[in-house]
């Protein structure tokens, strides 16, 4: 006998049969992932690039903004430096600004005239001497000056209490004034120094900005210099 079976009714065949051939390519789905991710790679590419394109000139543009705006700035600040300058030349005056920790009260004398500054950390921290002639000084004592400005350490009532006997003797008048838009007190008549003809004392805090004259030849010029001084309250 055979090692093949008999079937009845058939012919014999083999115990052993070979299995159905299968397909050997990809899966169609695996094609499909592939392609997608392939092109949101590229996808994801373009967009890198074009937001970096964006973010690129958008600092640019920023940076030649902030370049354009500080040329800008720096031509209107010569611009007004100029004005300032010009208006400096043409006019008579000139100024004497003191130091912040004094208040940084302004002075404007004429511009021709002889100035003499001290400025001290105590006591009287401004002495301002202005002349239209030479600030001259005879057996160590000062002449005759059109104007004096004095920044003192001294309040309001204690410096003008020293002349509270000469007024009520009338020898002094005082009288209330503006400077500055502060108040302002205006003293005149015969002082104990016998140059002074004139003082304006105003208050500033805990401290006085006195203006003196002692030439009326010049009264005009004082008057002009209390009219344009800036006081910081």
């Amino acid at each position: 006998m055979d090692n093949g079976s008999l079937i009845p009714g058939g012919s014999s065949t083999s115990l052993f049969s070979s299995p159905p051939s299968g397909g050997g390519g990809r899966s169609p789905l695996m094609m499909m992932l592939v392609i997608v991710l392939g092109l949101g790679t590229i996808g994801f590419g373009v967009l890198t690039v074009t937001f970096s394109s964006k973010a690129s000139n958008a600092t640019k543009t920023l940076e030649s903004a902030k370049t354009a705006a500080a040329s800008k700035a720096a031509a209107n600040q010569k611009k007004q430096d100029d004005l300032a300058n010009t208006r400096a030349a043409e006019s008579p005056f000139r100024s004497y600004t003191s130091p912040e920790e004094f208040g940084a009260f302004v002075i404007n004398f004429p511009k021709t005239w002889t100035s003499y500054i001290d400025e001290e950390p105590s006591g009287t921290q401004v002495y301002l001497s202005l002349n239209p002639d030479f600030l001259r000084k005879k057996n160590g004592q000062d002449g005759i000056v059109a104007a004096k400005v004095f920044f003192i350490q001294r309040t309001k009532d204690s410096y003008l209490g020293q002349f509270d006997g000469q007024v009520k003797k009338g020898k002094i008048k005082q009288s209330n004034l503006q400077v500055a838009g502060q108040p302002a007190y205006d003293l005149t008549g015969e002082f104990t120094d016998h140059k002074t003809i004139r003082q304006v004392v105003i208050p500033i805090r805990d401290k006085v900005l006195v203006f003196t004259t002692e030439n009326s030849a010049y009264a005009t010029e004082f008057n002009e210099i209390l009219a344009q001084a800036k006081v910081n309250p």
